[in-house]
């Protein structure tokens, strides 16, 4: 099933072991080197995760495993690891052709949550931080490279190439 992040942002998170909502989605947190989905952050400061492990289902509700299954992220190594690398979430994010070309800011991204791999990001420029110009919708494997300041991807002219190379396997 593929999602966009705000479709998933905000959205209760449900345990099996208790009734009603035990967390909020407030980010997802994505290994920065393959855009795998590694957890999902239900405090605002990333203070407590849910590894994708324990993530039951997504659909018509999010649902894991025990109200166990939201800890620190420090106790799970594969989240301490992803965070320890200067981790920066996604989204609001700069983005740069690798010739240093802006082409703007992450304002969402679709990821498959069955395989949970990042699928695309969502770009654009913003005039007077209310109107998005320049949309554009990039392939992760654009990506080059994630930083905590800014994600570098392939320059344009490979962007587009990528872009109709995909098209057309469609």
């Amino acid at each position: 099933m593929k999602k966009l992040f705000s479709e998933i942002q905000g959205k209760p998170v449900f345990s099996r072991d208790v009734q009603g909502a035990v967390a909020r989605v407030f980010d997802l947190i994505l290994d920065p080197v393959n855009g795998t989905l590694v957890a999902l952050s239900v405090h605002p400061s990333m203070k407590q995760v849910v590894g994708m492990r324990d993530v039951l289902s997504w659909y018509p509700e999010i649902v894991i495993r025990d109200t166990d299954s939201i800890v620190a992220p420090d106790e799970v190594q594969r989240i301490q690891q992803v965070l320890e690398k200067d981790y920066a979430p996604f989204l609001d994010n700069t983005v740069v052709t690798e010739s240093g070309k802006k082409l703007g800011r992450v304002y969402d991204y679709l990821f498959d949550l069955d395989a949970g791999i990042l699928l695309k990001i969502m770009v654009a420029k913003t005039f007077l931080g209310l109107i998005n110009i320049d949309d554009r919708i990039l392939s992760a494997s654009d990506i080059v490279k994630v930083e905590l300041d800014q994600i570098t991807v392939k320059d344009d002219m490979r962007v587009a190439e990528s872009v109709q190379a995909e098209l057309a396997g469609a």
